[in-house]
């Protein structure tokens, strides 16, 4: 698990309603390719140690759903490098990849240590939830 996702808060944009996540980065990067997989499920003691933190109510509302489009990046805090958002083969809410970039536009090697600003910083998601 190199990869944490804290929830924020809401967002509500062209009348979907969604959330805001924090991810932060430890450990070392995933797999080049694939990068880190983000875990959009609750945490949960036991069952699910790597999922989201404090999930609240309007959070509930996704559980067991793909999110209508993938998640994006609002900020990204992490010393320069960059990240985006991989959908994998029949994205479910364990399997969106976060890849990462060094400065110079090169993915992150399999797991090749995070820098010290990659460990300080953050980035924000937002994931819209699909219409009922």
């Amino acid at each position: 698990m190199a990869v944490q996702l804290t929830y924020i808060g809401e967002i509500e944009r062209n009348n979907a309603k969604g959330i805001l996540l924090q991810a932060t980065f430890t450990g070392v990067y995933g797999v080049n390719g694939v990068g880190d997989l983000l875990n959009l499920a609750p945490y949960e003691l036991g069952a699910n140690p790597g999922g989201i933190l404090d999930p609240k109510a309007l959070y509930n509302m996704i559980l067991g759903q793909v999110p209508a489009i993938p998640p994006g990046i609002l900020v990204e805090n992490i010393g320069g490098s960059y990240c985006q958002v991989k959908p994998n083969a029949a994205p479910t809410m364990f399997n969106y990849g976060l890849q990462m970039f060094e400065p110079g536009g090169a993915e992150k090697a399999t797991a090749a240590a995070y820098t010290a600003a990659e460990l300080a910083g953050n980035i924000t998601l937002e994931v819209f939830i699909p219409e009922q």
